[in-house]
């Protein structure tokens, strides 16, 4: 397909398009590495030495996210980021973002969490890759949950691939997805 002004798409109007869908791509890796406590993924969305400054914890991301995901780990049962609102300015290589952040997070007794806040992001292009250059985690607030059964009213039928899991063995990472399982037998 030739975009040209005619078709009234112009090639810097292309480039900003496809530098915001992976300036959104980087984002999200940050959020799924984080579900799925993946390090490498997480990381993946930042440039080498990239500052994360998280309040109580200000450090380059090479120590931030194995430390958040040591704790991640080791404190909760389950957690979801979820990303929301999302304002970009791009200038050529570089763009400030400001995203609106979920983080759900069961703990394994006591309390369930929801924190609410906002990453505040400069990217980078560097070598064609868009990445976290600085990170500015703002925290808005939290709302405490009773104690959570994160499998509550869940039934786990056999043979199913949805089956949650805190790592690679999740089926979001199965690749190419299975299309020859037995369907379900009807009751």
């Amino acid at each position: 397909m030739n975009l040209n002004r005619q078709d009234g798409l112009d090639t810097d109007a292309l480039r900003e398009i496809v530098d915001r869908q992976q300036i959104w791509d980087c984002l999200l890796r940050y959020a799924r590495g984080m579900d799925r406590l993946d390090e490498e993924l997480a990381l993946s969305a930042y440039h080498p030495g990239a500052i994360e400054d998280h309040g109580a914890v200000i450090a380059p991301c090479e120590v931030f996210v194995p430390q958040v995901i040591a704790f991640h780990r080791r404190m909760e049962r389950v957690t979801q980021h979820i990303l929301t609102n999302h304002s970009c300015e791009i200038a050529g290589d570089v763009a400030h973002c400001e995203t609106y952040t979920h983080c759900f997070s069961v703990m394994p007794e006591g309390p369930s969490r929801i924190g609410f806040g906002r990453f505040v992001d400069r990217l980078e292009r560097r070598d064609g890759r868009w990445g976290i250059a600085s990170r500015v985690s703002v925290p808005e607030g939290a709302i405490e949950a009773p104690a959570l059964d994160d499998r509550a009213g869940m039934v786990d039928l056999p043979g199913t691939l949805g089956k949650p899991a805190r790592d690679r063995s999740d089926p979001s990472y199965l690749r190419p997805l299975p299309l020859d399982r037995a369907a379900p037998a009807e009751a």
